[in-house]
């Protein structure tokens, strides 16, 4: 089963966790009747250094003609706001991937990483954030001068329906019994026509619980409850921050994967970290974010659940025998980036032989 992944390696330590990706996804082409052939698509800061442009028509060209994006993480200190990063909106806007997947998964071995209380975490954190990643304000819509900013924050009922019965046919999947919407319907027109649409949609899924949160209580109840949460759907910006909060709760940003999801396009997979240029080359960056995202790839645009579910075993195995410094455990070797990977790799091949 042959299928070509477009790799994007990015700025800052992208490089070096992104290695650890291909190298997981080289162990399941050895193992597994998968074949995967990787194809370079640069992008990002380094690249517009190089060529005054952060997405070369010639990496759109190779991602856009691929079955799927292995990306890093863009930015570098020494350049304008935006330069850089602004190659992820133009290709989650080229190739309409209109999902953003963000799932939330505390690891039993990782419990004492969570900066809450026991008594919060209950019965454990495991929560799948369905992203809208179109619209909204991330559009980018609007203007800016010396006296003033605007931005238009756009939702369309287009937009609205298709991300939310997305939502409600991934919790289906994944057997979820409740979708819980965010939006800040109190106060803003889009999230009053989001919610309308919400339940709306509802209907056709009588036996999902429906509940809807304004974003700032939401804010607070994830510290709160995060166990009370399975399926959380909501907008661009509001997504992109809980997101991030949920991901701290895990242990580590560096923990935390991505699927930016069209399903009936390339779709692009990625950690939700950023580029760290503060410790890129130093090897201490933590690869699990990009090898979980392998894991949705495998699951998401190759319907290959099994073979996800392994790489979901082999990091959890791999973290009860060595951790990077950002979830270090006194009892345990503290692991670069690299052998990071590499213990999580050897899990797998060892679990896909059997």
């Amino acid at each position: 089963m042959k299928k070509i992944i477009s790799v994007c390696r990015g700025d800052g330590v992208g490089p070096e966790v992104v290695n650890e990706g291909v190298k997981i996804l080289e162990i399941i082409s050895d193992y597994t009747e998968f074949d995967f052939e990787f194809k370079e698509a640069p992008a990002g800061g380094e690249v517009w250094k190089k060529f005054g442009n952060n997405l070369p028509e010639q990496s759109f060209e190779t991602i856009r003609n691929s079955d799927a994006l292995l990306f890093g993480a863009l930015g570098l200190p020494d350049l304008p706001l935006g330069v850089a990063e602004s190659a992820i909106m133009k290709i989650r806007q080229g190739l309409d991937l209109y999902v953003n997947l963000r799932p939330i998964k505390l690891y039993d071995i990782l419990r004492e990483k969570c900066p809450l209380k026991d008594e919060f975490i209950g019965s454990g954190i495991d929560i799948t954030f369905v992203r809208e990643n179109t619209e909204g304000l991330y559009k980018n819509i609007g203007s800016i001068d010396e006296d003033s900013a605007q931005n238009l924050m756009l939702y369309t009922r287009k937009g609205c329906e298709r991300i939310i019965k997305y939502a409600f046919e991934f919790a289906k999947k994944k057997g979820h019994s409740k979708v819980t919407s965010v939006d800040k319907a109190n106060l803003l027109k889009p999230s009053q026509l989001w919610r309308k649409i919400f339940h709306e949609i509802g209907e056709n899924y009588p036996k999902i619980q429906k509940e809807d949160i304004y974003v700032d209580a939401y804010c607070q109840w994830l510290i709160r409850a995060p166990y009370k949460f399975q399926t959380v759907v909501t907008g661009n910006m509001f997504g992109d921050i809980i997101s991030d909060e949920g991901a701290f709760l895990i242990g580590s940003l560096g923990m935390a994967s991505s699927g930016n999801i069209n399903p009936r396009n390339v779709s692009m997979y990625e950690p939700i970290h950023g580029s760290a240029p503060d410790i890129a080359g130093k090897g201490i960056a933590n690869p699990i974010g990009t090898i979980l995202s392998v894991k949705l790839m495998l699951q998401e645009s190759f319907n290959s659940l099994e073979i996800g579910n392994e790489v979901d075993k082999a990091v959890e195995e791999a973290l009860k025998e060595g951790r990077t410094v950002d979830i270090k455990s006194e009892k345990l070797k503290t692991l670069s980036t690299e052998e990071m990977g590499d213990l999580i790799a050897e899990q797998l091949k060892n679990r896909l032989k059997k």
